[in-house]
């Protein structure tokens, strides 16, 4: 009898810490973002990341949001950003102020708890 209740418990615990290891891929975490201005970051004044699970890109859907602003001539070339997220598929829309003109961005993009960078000089308005 004993042994059975030693083996009962044995197998609550491993489920319990199977579906923590199952939810934990769903759990926010940071997420490291560059977002790469390159020699075109002199000319940017704001830089705004929206940020939407898989392909949405409504303003309802908006998973997080984030607002980078700098004095004239002085972003710098690479925007860090660590954004609380679940690992996934996103949807990133960034909006980029520069030289009195703005551009956006959308790209699709996979975290994974690593690091991803996103280029954005090209897209800087002249």
């Amino acid at each position: 009898m004993a042994g059975l209740r030693r083996y009962a418990r044995f197998v609550f615990l491993a489920a319990g810490l199977l579906l923590a290891l199952l939810l934990a891929r769903a759990w926010p975490k940071e997420q490291t973002v560059h977002y790469i201005l390159g020699e075109a970051a002199p000319r940017v004044e704001e830089v705004d990341a929206r940020w939407a699970p898989g392909a949405s890109s409504s303003p309802e859907e908006w998973a997080r949001e984030a607002s980078f602003r700098y004095a004239p001539g002085q972003a710098p070339r690479v925007v860090t950003h660590q954004p609380r997220l679940p690992d996934g598929d996103y949807t990133v829309e960034i909006e980029i102020l520069a030289d009195n003109q703005t551009s956006v961005v959308r790209r699709h993009v996979q975290l994974a708890g690593g690091s991803t960078s996103i280029e954005l000089a090209p897209s800087v308005p002249r």
